[in-house]
């Protein structure tokens, strides 16, 4: 299968590595074809003549900034969309009524992908990427606990409090970068979400043989992981608690077996490979459906939806638009709606 993928980087190396050609354009150095601006339909199809490449499948993948290519969904391909952190950017929901089908990271949004439009949506949660342990040595734990991250992001202003009262409590080495080297090196890694989403780290800390300290939220947690065998949990915000937990393991004698499961686990079922070949097997599964015909055929209605989520980032003043990429979603707002 050729594969186009948009924005996101993600499933690149997983899809290749399962006999796949793909094609990558998006805002990383990682893709085949970087880009950092806006792109119109036409753009995007003398990329592809230039590269001699057609799709069989497209994917959008969500990076948690505005999308770069307009006109997805006029494509006469598969076309799906992996919504990552929904919860940061109301914008997807009308955005991905022009997909065939999409995935939804955090499983208590699902409900708002599936009333939005006529499409499958379907949950798929987050993941790890084992490959990021290759070359490193698995030597001592010899961090106690650990927390790699941004301490201020600017959708999570609870963070560096809730950091800082925790390290009052229990010594914590905080890192910004790579995440794989500090893990690997830890018995603890405690996690701390925006808002009670079900994030990355948790799958990247249990792939890397640590234990989890994470909130107890929802977004599907306990029906992938069970407290106390996979994990451990903490009332979300409550650092106390987070400290007290994180006292009571590493004085106890669970850790290891903990770290076993969920690492086991982790890399049993919510791998990048795993993810790829749902998406892939769905892409199959929409091309023999016949789907992107029936979008094609409701396109006046895919449009208009899809007018609400360029309405949004047009009008959002939080965002770091230049006046141009304003003034594009604009029209493509307009232009949808006529």
């Amino acid at each position: 299968m050729r594969i186009l993928c948009i924005d996101g980087h993600f499933f690149l190396r997983a899809f290749r590595e399962l006999g796949h050609e793909v094609l990558g354009i998006g805002p990383s150095c990682l893709m085949d074809v970087p880009v950092d601006r806006v792109l119109s339909l036409k753009d995007l199809h003398d990329i592809l003549d230039a590269r001699g490449f057609t799709p069989d499948a497209v994917l959008w993948a969500d990076t948690c900034k505005p999308p770069l290519v307009a006109g997805l969904e006029t494509l006469p391909w598969p076309t799906l969309a992996y919504s990552i952190d929904q919860y940061l950017n109301p914008w997807h929901q009308s955005y991905s009524a022009g997909f065939d089908a999409v995935f939804v990271a955090q499983k208590d949004y699902l409900p708002m992908f599936q009333a939005e439009h006529p499409r499958p949506a379907v949950w798929l949660p987050l993941f790890c990427d084992p490959s990021v342990l290759a070359g490193l040595e698995q030597g001592e734990r010899d961090i106690p606990v650990a927390f790699v991250g941004t301490p201020d992001p600017g959708a999570n202003p609870a963070r560096r409090p809730f950091l800082e009262a925790f390290e009052r409590l229990v010594p914590l080495a905080r890192v910004c970068g790579e995440y794989a080297p500090v893990f690997a090196r830890s018995r603890l890694v405690l996690n701390q979400s925006a808002a009670g989403e079900l994030n990355f780290r948790v799958f990247e800390a249990m792939c890397c043989g640590a234990v989890v300290l994470t909130e107890d939220i929802g977004n599907g947690l306990r029906e992938l992981f069970t407290p106390g065998e996979d994990l451990l949990l903490y009332p979300r915000g409550d650092a106390p608690a987070a400290a007290n937990a994180a006292l009571a393991a590493l004085a106890g004698d669970k850790l290891e077996g903990i770290a076993r499961s969920g690492r086991e686990k982790a890399l049993r079922r919510h791998t990048v490979e795993a993810r790829a070949k749902t998406i892939l097997a769905w892409a199959a599964r929409l091309a023999a459906q016949g789907a992107p015909a029936r979008r094609l055929r409701d396109i006046a209605s895919v449009r208009a939806r899809m007018a609400n989520a360029y309405a949004i980032l047009a009008l959002d003043e939080h965002l770091p638009l230049t006046p141009e990429h304003r003034q594009f979603y604009l029209e493509l707002a307009g232009s949808n709606l006529g």
